[in-house]
Order: structure tokens, then C-alpha cells, then sequence
């Protein structure tokens, strides 16, 4: 399932990224998405966003980016 697919206060485990731009990748390992790392949906899409919480800090992603990372339910 997608970040996209999520629901909110969901905690769930990052997977991989799905056909994401290496300069994007890049930006997105930096900011915590690595295998494993777990994550919680703290607003979903009707936002506009997708924003989750993830080592701490809190991040917002536009429908694109949450559309590519590929996650499970914990």
C-alpha cells in the first residue's frame, strides 16, 4: 500500500520508495525514510497533504511524493 492509501493515526512501517526521482529519493532518505523506520499518519489527504510523523518531526507530503512511498500497516 501506498502513504497515500493510509488512514490517519495509523502507525505504519516505511517500505521503499515506487518510481521516485533520485533527486526526491535523495531529499526523502535525508529527512528519515529509510527501510524499516515507522511512521504515523497524523492528517490525511483532505488537507491537501499527507503529513506524518516520523523520528520525531513532523513532515508534510504533497499527493505525489505519498503516492511513491510504499508502506504496511504495523
Amino acid at each position: 500500500m501506498t502513504l497515500l492509501n493510509g488512514k490517519e493515526n495509523t502507525l505504519l512501517r516505511f517500505l521503499a520508495f515506487d518510481n521516485v526521482a533520485i533527486d526526491e529519493r535523495k531529499k526523502l532518505i535525508d529527512l528519515g525514510f529509510v527501510p524499516g523506520e515507522r511512521l504515523k499518519i497524523l492528517r490525511d489527504i483532505k488537507s491537501g497533504f499527507v503529513t506524518v510523523l516520523l523520528k520525531g518531526g513532523k513532515i508534510a507530503l504533497d499527493t505525489n511524493s505519498a503516492a511513491k512511498i510504499l508502506v504496511k500497516e504495523v
